[in-house]
């Protein structure tokens, strides 16, 4: 293979290697600016579905609070009870769906962070590539250069 030939394959390699480096560079990008959005949409959704269920849970607490007093459990102090109870079950439950909803929030970002990051790991390399299949180029075109007889007159 002539010294042209092999300069040109390397310089094709190196732009080629080039171009993928770009091509992850932009898909790491995109894949933190999902991650962030979809984390976001369950974010909004986690706390839109909290202020929902805050609204349900006061009216199971105006619902039972009306039952005691037509029944006349408030009389016996028994009505302070079950509706601490019920209030603390309905807070609760909400709390943990909220944090539930809050940490798969995280995990999205947090694994598009980690995807992001490998992507760029790849396009570092990518560009490592780049660079060798260049210097590669330019030491088989010094190797042609060399092996020119320059003091021939012919």
């Amino acid at each position: 293979m002539s010294t042209a030939a092999t300069v040109a394959g390397k310089a094709v390699e190196a732009s080629a290697e080039r171009k993928q480096a770009r091509a992850m560079d932009a898909a790491a990008a995109e894949r933190r600016r999902i991650a962030a959005n979809q984390a976001g949409a369950v974010t909004r959704t986690a706390m839109e579905n909290q202020r929902r269920e805050q609204r349900n849970a006061r009216m199971q607490l105006a619902a039972a609070r009306t039952d005691a007093a037509a029944s006349n459990i408030t009389a016996s102090g028994t009505d302070t009870v079950r509706t601490l109870d019920l209030a603390t079950r309905l807070e609760d439950d909400i709390n943990n769906r909220t944090n539930a909803a809050l940490q798969e929030a995280d995990t999205i970002r947090t694994q598009g962070h980690y995807d992001a990051l490998d992507l760029k790991t790849q396009s570092s390399q990518a560009r490592m590539r780049s660079g060798g299949a260049w210097l590669g180029a330019a030491g088989g075109l010094f190797r042609g250069l060399s092996s020119v007889d320059w003091k021939s007159d012919s």
